[in-house]
């Protein structure tokens, strides 16, 4: 241990870790899209906190909200709802001024799914970091290893080319374990816990909208009468 605290300026290069960490968010940014890069960092501000821990807020409260908003201001008074998930505040709105069920649910299953998307997006660009970093590092070690048989058996060549070797296997590592991968277990954690209180309240949503909207029939159509041959 003291050998390690000793020499720890031995283990940090700037630029071969600025190398290392900037290859694998570039590839990850390439494998998961354009905005994936600014949703992932954006994602950090709020990582460290629960979605609903200091409210206390969850999918049963919400619902039985909703059921006594309803039952004592009717379908307009879900306005007034207010909710830590601007999401569901979102649906709510909706709900009060749409004009059938059959449109309200085309939209909130389309909105779930988009919302569902960007969560889990966040989440799987850091997954994709932590499975890429190992490699980034294991290309820098085969470069260095070219570099090392390249230079052939000098003694005063051989420990820059080693360093590099070594280092890049080691910031791969702490990249993908120390950085990457906790973030991606953070981030999914928080995605599966809105998920699911996004789910139960849509579902709610739903079954509110086909009792008190007017749902759309269907449409039949008649075929054409062929028309008669003047006699």
């Amino acid at each position: 241990m003291d050998i390690i605290l000793t020499n720890i300026w031995r283990f940090f290069d700037p630029l071969l870790f600025g190398a290392v960490l900037g290859s694998v968010l570039i590839m990850a940014w390439v494998q998961n899209g354009r905005a994936s890069l600014v949703r992932a960092f954006a994602a950090l501000a709020n990582s460290s906190r629960d979605p609903f821990g200091d409210s206390g807020e969850n999918a049963t409260y919400m619902c039985r909200r909703i059921d006594f908003t309803m039952r004592e201001a009717g379908l307009s008074g879900l306005e007034q709802v207010r909710s830590i998930d601007k999401f569901v505040v979102n649906v709510l709105g909706r709900l009060v001024h749409a004009k059938d069920s059959k449109s309200f649910e085309e939209w909130v299953r389309l909105e779930e799914h988009s919302a569902k998307t960007k969560l889990d997006g966040t989440a799987t660009y850091w997954h994709s970091a932590a499975e890429i970093a190992p490699a980034i590092g294991l290309i820098g070690t085969i470069i260095g290893l070219i570099q090392l048989f390249a230079t052939g058996i000098d003694p005063l060549k051989m420990g820059p080319a080693m360093s590099f070797t070594l280092l890049t296997s080691l910031y791969g590592l702490f990249v993908s374990h120390i950085i990457a991968f906790p973030i991606y277990v953070r981030l999914h954690a928080r995605a599966e816990v809105l998920n699911s209180y996004r789910s139960m309240v849509i579902e709610h949503a739903i079954s509110i909208a086909k009792r008190e909207l007017n749902p759309v029939g269907p449409v039949h159509f008649s075929p054409a009468k062929a028309s008669q041959k003047a006699a």
